[in-house]
């Protein structure tokens, strides 16, 4: 009888210990991380919404676009390597950027992207009517937003971190007739202030961008038009296209660097005989032609970015594989720097390294990625990339 409750004893002991031990590797797995229980990378993503200009580049940042996987931008390794994501400018009406958060209008363009994230940081409603509400509170929903134009007012509420180089030119469709392939600064001043002219024998008629885009914005400061001044130039174009109900919900105005809208426009009976032009931001014509997102030109390359005085092209070689031109892109009344914006309290607030690692300063995570910002037609910026001195003020209005 003794030897068998001593044997007993010996096993009970036994797997004792047993489950002691698994214990402890239960805890050692629980206090290190375990690769197996961490979430997603893409769970505590940096949101980011706005600019169709440079939703591309950020897109392939974010690890993927256009069919094509790209090395997703990091913060630094002591911070997590945080990483990105970039919601298109258009699409679906509503988008959720991080469950379970609001559900709300999608952002088109620097303006709609910079509001979201003014609402994001002040907590005040941003539109969501088509989206199960008027206004919802979106708070923290959004950390960046893609701008392709500077501020337009005074303020230090946003910091515009530069990552790119981009310029702009006319892009032209001909219809019937051969076209202009090079105006001066002053004729597209004339024709975006004045509408139509006549020049070297071909009507020239210039259409309008949509509001909410930076391209609008940074193509009325390159032509030296007031807002009301653009509107009266293109209003011939614009009104034709909204009779004949092309983009409705944008007054007849064209999503930015839509090469296709441009020829809808320029096939109107009343264009026929005439050519249409529009401000086109080069690195997307570039990025257009040479295959690396989506695609809007129309077939035969019968749309094309014009030359602008002495400047010339924007772009050299031939699709597909164009290429910036420096002294085009270096211009500084046509050549523009892209942004990134956040909130500068966040980046001013002791902390906050992954955020800080991932956009600030030349060796962050998006400034290292200088081959992938050169894959979609812009310029990289060297030390100047990252920069944090350009500040603006909290976007208002809640779409």
């Amino acid at each position: 009888m003794h030897r068998l409750i001593s044997l007993s004893r010996t096993k009970r002991s036994k797997v004792a210990a047993a489950l002691t031990i698994a214990a402890v590797g239960i805890g050692a797995l629980v206090a290190t991380g375990n690769p197996a229980t961490a979430d997603p990378k893409q769970f505590n993503a940096a949101t980011g919404v706005g600019s169709d200009t440079t939703q591309d580049v950020m897109n392939a940042l974010a690890g993927f676009t256009n069919t094509s996987s790209y090395t997703p931008a990091q913060s630094s390794a002591a911070s997590g390597r945080r990483q990105l994501t970039s919601w298109d400018a258009t699409g679906s009406a509503c988008i959720t950027p991080k469950a379970p958060g609001a559900t709300f209008t999608r952002p088109n363009g620097s303006t709609g992207g910079r509001r979201a994230l003014s609402r994001s940081i002040d907590g005040s409603g941003y539109d969501a009517a088509n989206c199960g509400g008027g206004l919802k509170v979106i708070s923290g929903l959004v950390q960046y937003a893609r701008s392709s134009a500077g501020p337009s007012g005074s303020g230090t509420a946003l910091t515009y971190i530069p990552f790119g180089r981009d310029a702009l030119s006319f892009g032209y469709y001909a219809n019937g007739v051969a076209p202009v392939t090079t105006l001066t600064s002053a004729q597209l001043t004339s024709l975006f202030r004045n509408g139509p002219a006549t020049i070297d024998g071909v009507e020239i008629v210039p259409c309008g961008i949509q509001l909410g885009s930076g391209t609008y914005q940074f193509w009325n400061t390159a032509t030296g038009n007031t807002a009301d001044q653009e509107a009266t130039g293109t209003q011939v174009c614009n009104s034709a296209a909204l009779d004949a109900g092309l983009n409705p919900n944008l007054s007849g105005r064209s999503q930015e660097n839509d090469a296709s809208a441009l020829k809808a426009r320029g096939d109107l009976p009343a264009f026929a005989g005439k050519q249409v032009i529009i401000g086109f931001s080069a690195a997307n014509f570039i990025s257009q032609s040479n295959g690396v997102v989506a695609s809007q030109l129309p077939a035969g390359g019968v749309v094309k970015l014009g030359a602008i005085d002495a400047l010339g092209l924007p772009h050299t070689g031939t699709a597909p594989s164009l290429s910036p031109s420096s002294g085009f892109y270096a211009s500084t009344t046509y050549g523009r720097d892209v942004y990134n914006v956040l909130s500068k309290g966040l980046l001013d607030n002791p902390g906050n390294n992954d955020i800080k690692t991932l956009f600030v300063g030349s060796t962050s995570g998006v400034c290292t990625s200088t081959s992938t910002i050169q894959t979609f037609g812009f310029l990289s910026l060297g030390a100047d990339c990252g920069s944090t001195t350009l500040t603006g003020p909290l976007v208002t209005g809640t779409l």
